[in-house]
């Protein structure tokens, strides 16, 4: 397999749905594998036409979770600007979730001694920082008052932090938000994704946008990198896309990532689990009665929203991302595959 690291900076403000208490629709302060397979397969099916929904599902389930990254710098260059991210892991803390602060770029030395210094952001200070509330109510027409049991309270995470850090942001360009994650292809899938590109020319149901004379078009990609960075150079994530919610852009693809780098997210080139014991999970772990951890366990639902009305597709227990294993007792992790976010065990 092909491992991609996307990084998207995030344009507008995006609703990631977490829990709903009473009358407050709570967002997740991460996005999940499923939800950013959601958002690359509509896109992708934007270019191609919904009729071949069912095989374009299949292409993007390599997919990790993704987590904020925070810009630390940027470094002017003869090519352009590149970006310094501070990436931001899940680790429980004293019992509570939170992120522990990681630089993207660890070759220097200063680097090195930044990394050895353990810094974390709590749950409730990332959310302090950059996820806000709308409040919302319906009137009543006459009278022109809120109507009883309408209050709504909405959470959303903002593109750019909510403090007061102007003078600090001018100089060091902190507080815009971008996310990091990886995917993986089979080697031969991107000629099935040319087929059903040259197929989608003469597709009705395609979007209007593309230039049906185009020979790039019809030809399709060379490779993945071309693919990844036009076809989601602009995606929309999460709910309310339809009022201004969602947008994140493609900026920054790191290629072929591959041996350490890819352990530290959990996963072998193959796609199978690779977890280190006391090391913090990034991909959810399906739980199972002989594994040992210090955490938190969570039950997931997948819905199929291709229906009228979306239906739970698969719901399981699965330990959270941010815990640590301290003893599988035998499990062959060979067995449990990625799969949007999650290792589920492929009998």
């Amino acid at each position: 397999m092909k491992w991609y690291k996307l990084i998207f900076k995030q344009n507008q403000p995006i609703h990631i749905g977490s829990a709903e208490w009473g009358v407050i629709s709570e967002t997740e302060i991460f996005i999940p594998g499923w939800t950013m397979w959601g958002a690359l397969t509509n896109q992708f099916l934007k270019r191609i036409g919904y009729s071949e929904i069912e095989r374009a599902k299949k292409f993007f389930e390599k997919i990790t979770n993704f987590y904020p990254a925070i810009e630390q710098k940027i470094e002017n260059s003869l090519e352009g600007k590149s970006l310094v991210l501070q990436e931001l892991f899940p680790q429980y803390k004293k019992g509570d979730f939170a992120f522990k602060k990681s630089l993207r770029n660890d070759k220097s030395e200063q680097n090195r001694e930044d990394n050895e210094k353990e810094e974390f952001i709590s749950k409730d200070k990332f959310k302090f920082e950059f996820v806000d509330t709308l409040v919302s109510t319906a009137l009543e027409p006459l009278l022109r008052s809120a109507k009883d049991e309408s209050l709504h309270e909405f959470e959303y995470i903002l593109p750019k932090s909510k403090l007061d850090l102007e003078e600090k942001s001018r100089e060091n360009n902190l507080n815009q938000l971008y996310w990091v994650g990886l995917i993986g292809f089979e080697d031969e899938a991107i000629k099935e994704i040319n087929s059903l590109i040259k197929n989608s020319n003469n597709n009705e149901n395609a979007e209007e946008n593309i230039n049906k004379n185009d020979e790039s078009e019809k030809k399709g990609y060379n490779d993945f990198n071309d693919f990844l960075l036009d076809v989601f150079s602009h995606i929309y994530i999460g709910g309310d896309i339809k009022y201004g919610f969602g947008e994140m852009e493609l900026v920054d693809l790191i290629n072929e990532v591959s041996g350490e780098k890819l352990s530290e997210w959990n996963i072998t080139e193959n796609g199978t689990a690779s977890i280190k014991p006391n090391f913090p999970l990034r991909q959810f772990f399906k739980f199972s009665n002989e594994i040992k951890f210090e955490g938190e366990l969570k039950l997931l639902s997948e819905f199929d929203f291709t229906q009228n009305i979306p239906r739970v597709q698969e719901a399981g227990y699965f330990i959270n991302v941010g815990s640590k294993v301290s003893d599988f007792n035998g499990i062959d992790l060979s067995k449990y595959h990625l799969i949007k976010g999650k290792f589920e065990k492929i009998k």
